[in-house]
């Protein structure tokens, strides 16, 4: 008889010999594998519920890290949708509901509104000036120089485009934000149609990039008189673009309005100028 077989509690025979070793019996080692599994069990369950440090929230580090929400309004939902073609009179509603200046309303009249836009916006942004788009705004009087051949621009000159410059910035940038955004499809239709792939507001951009390029002069310009037409004295402002002289025509109060308000609308769309 194994000693492992003993009843518990009996005293061993003296006489006993001392068994010889014999060979494990499989159904102990069953037990003794059993065994270590439960004990390798507790220990693991024991690790993975003891008490652990909760580690403190990382600290955003860049401004990346932060949601940022830009001022972009969203586009909203226009039924039915405009098409290009028959878009004029939405966009006359649209603008009319921001400002009921007479000189809007003027200028609203012609047809192809959206094309209209784009090309303006393309020329400015290029240099040129938007004669042909924006011949209804034209001033009915003329530049004046004080001098016969030579002498300052007249700072009466000025005085013709304060209505424009009204007229523009009685729109609030804001809404004006939203109009534009709601109509920008069309607007990239009238911009592809003139043979450009990007977006219209890398024009609008570039647009109001070529406005704030202009000089801002300290005192009237020095003109002189050529032949059915005003030359600018400075060389420096001889070489500027055709937009940006007729943008000094508006003089420097006007030029800081428009350039104003065209910041305050490209901070509504998140454009970017620099």
């Amino acid at each position: 008889m194994a000693l492992d077989d003993l009843p518990l509690g009996q005293p061993r025979p003296a006489s006993a010999a001392t068994p010889q070793p014999t060979a494990a019996s499989p159904t102990r080692w069953v037990v003794v594998g059993s065994a270590a599994i439960i004990v390798a069990a507790l220990l693991t369950f024991w690790w993975l519920n003891r008490a652990q440090p909760i580690p403190a929230p990382l600290a955003p580090t860049t401004a990346t890290d932060v949601a940022m929400e830009g001022n972009r309004p969203k586009r909203q939902n226009l039924n039915p949708p405009l098409l290009l073609d028959e878009s004029d009179d939405a966009i006359r509603q649209m603008i009319l509901a921001l400002s009921r200046d007479p000189l809007i309303a003027k200028l609203l009249t012609t047809s192809g509104l959206a094309r209209g836009t784009a090309l303006t916006i393309v020329q400015i942004g290029e240099g040129r000036t938007p004669a042909t788009p924006l011949k209804i705004l034209r001033p009915a009087t003329h530049v004046q120089m004080l001098g016969t051949q030579n002498g300052r621009l007249d700072p009466a000159t000025y005085v013709r485009w304060d209505s424009a410059a009204a007229a523009l910035t009685s729109v609030s940038p804001k809404t004006a934000a939203q109009v534009y955004v709601n109509i920008q499809s069309l607007l990239d239709q009238a911009y592809h149609e003139l043979g450009h792939p990007d977006s219209f507001d890398d024009a609008f951009a570039r647009a109001i990039r070529m406005l704030a390029d202009t000089p801002d002069l300290v005192e009237d310009p020095q003109l002189l008189r050529r032949e059915n037409y005003f030359e600018h004295d400075d060389a420096a402002l001889r070489g500027l673009k055709p937009v940006q002289k007729q943008f000094l025509l508006m003089g420097p109060a006007n030029r800081h309005k428009i350039l104003e308000w065209l910041r305050a609308l490209a901070t509504n769309l998140d454009l970017k100028l620099s």
